[in-house]
């Protein structure tokens, strides 16, 4: 029997690459993390949807929506310039320069986090008629955006901790909010049943301690490192202004087209339709995207390890573990998917009941959508390392265009499926064209390496 175990356990061995063990090993906190967060996030949408019903969770999204669309507009998602810059200056041993960094990335947050605020506030009072028919709504949209712009911290301090691979603390901390979150939900729903006001107030509560107490925890983990380097300028890195800059807005304006790629389908859906066509919809993409579960901590550990690859110019060990990672996720989610299509009429009445049986085929398509996703977790995290932001923008750009004129012409005749397939084919414009030309980068770039 140990003769078999010591057997097995080499074989699965001689499949990881170095860099792919030190991926995994890296993965392994945030993995539990998500797998406790997406057991919270199931189970909270079943207990949402059956609760408020399709009409009150159509609202609620829509309501959503909008704030997330409107602030990542406004949003410089300046964390993956921490992460970026901040593998160069690890690498470097440079800690002052990453906590100028810190310094400049929170202030430009908050500045950004009150301008979209302001613009929420000003839209919500001009227009509040024409995007939802729900009344009383408006205040909480605006409080929300304020909690969600407090919440663009977040994205900081969890980039830190990815950076020095302090994945334990985030996991511990992220699975306790959970929790929390969750039983504040359950028990607002339980209280007061259908009622959107409560579900709202609670949403908000919870957004704002989540927010609080991670980054206190990211102060804390973090002290031993930064603490002695609190007083550096940010005009230490005053040279390098203008290369960040470009990196982190050509990086927002690519999250700014996702996000409408994202989010942006349940407001051309909400246009077609009325909230329970939307609430329908999004059980069906929530409960799909369901399955990223199982890679999602492999893309918040893989960023900072691509950076530190790309910055030593070892693109023989960034390919060889890309390769090995894909091969071995192929065959599991092809299996998972052919069954999933013979039962998801089953699936979808089972957990969320008859009246959400509809939900049936835009969740199967969605569900392709995660699976393509899932297999190449880690084309989006390359194209960030290797620094591809304009050609991330043009991309986004036409998968955008592209999934707009699909859904378009879908919609008036597939329904929720029609914006379904349109998302979709935006995600496979996406995922081939950032495999295909960050490979073609990467062997510029070792031919450029050679000696003539």
């Amino acid at each position: 029997m140990k003769a078999v175990l010591d057997k097995s356990k080499n074989f699965l061995k001689s499949k990881f690459d170095q860099e792919s063990k030190i991926l995994i090993r890296n993965s392994s906190w945030v993995f539990v993390a998500n797998a406790v967060g997406a057991m919270y996030a199931f189970l909270r949408s079943v207990i949402i949807a059956r609760g408020l019903g399709a009409e009150t969770l159509g609202s609620y999204t829509i309501a959503i929506a909008f704030v997330l669309t409107v602030q990542e507009i406004m949003k410089l998602n300046v964390a993956m310039g921490v992460i970026r810059y901040g593998a160069k200056y690890r690498t470097e041993n440079r800690p002052d320069k990453i906590m100028a960094l810190l310094k400049g990335s929170v202030l430009a947050s908050f500045a950004s986090a009150a301008l979209s605020v302001i613009v929420i506030a000003g839209l919500v009072e001009l227009a509040y008629d024409h995007f939802l028919s729900t009344p009383g709504l408006d205040r909480f949209i605006i409080l929300y955006a304020l909690v969600n712009g407090f919440a663009f911290l977040d994205n900081i301090g969890k980039g830190v901790l990815k950076l020095y691979y302090k994945f334990r603390v985030n996991s511990m901390v992220q699975m306790v909010m959970d929790t929390f979150e969750f039983v504040m939900i359950a028990l607002c729903i339980y209280f007061f049943k259908n009622d959107l006001s409560y579900f709202f107030t609670t949403v908000i509560i919870t957004r704002l301690i989540n927010t609080l107490i991670c980054n206190t925890a990211v102060i804390l983990e973090l002290k031993k490192e930064l603490g002695p380097y609190v007083s550096t300028k940010v005009e230490l890195i005053k040279d390098q202004y203008k290369e960040i800059t470009r990196f982190v807005v050509g990086n927002s304006f690519s999250n700014t087209l996702k996000t409408f790629m994202n989010q942006g389908d349940v407001l051309l859906l909400s246009m077609w339709s009325g909230p329970a066509a939307v609430g329908v919809y999004t059980v069906a993409k929530k409960l799909a995207y369901s399955v990223l579960t199982l890679t999602d901590p492999l893309v918040t550990s893989i960023f900072p390890q691509l950076s530190v690859l790309v910055s030593k110019k070892q693109f023989d060990e960034v390919r060889t573990m890309l390769v090995k990672l894909t091969r071995l996720t192929l065959l599991p989610v092809i299996a998972f998917l052919i069954l999933a299509y013979f039962f998801r009429d089953i699936i979808i009445t089972r957990i969320y009941g008859k009246a959400f049986a509809s939900a049936a085929d835009p969740f199967f398509i969605h569900l392709i959508g995660a699976i393509q996703g899932s297999i190449f977790f880690w084309c989006l995290p390359l194209i960030q390392s290797l620094g591809l932001t304009i050609f991330r923008v043009r991309v986004y750009l036409a998968a955008m265009i592209t999934g707009a004129i699909t859904s378009w012409l879908l919609t008036p005749s597939l329904g929720a499926s029609g914006v379904a397939i349109g998302l979709l084919f935006a995600n496979l414009v996406i995922t081939s064209s950032f495999t295909w030309f960050a490979h073609q980068h990467m062997l510029k770039e070792q031919s450029n390496l050679r000696p003539v």
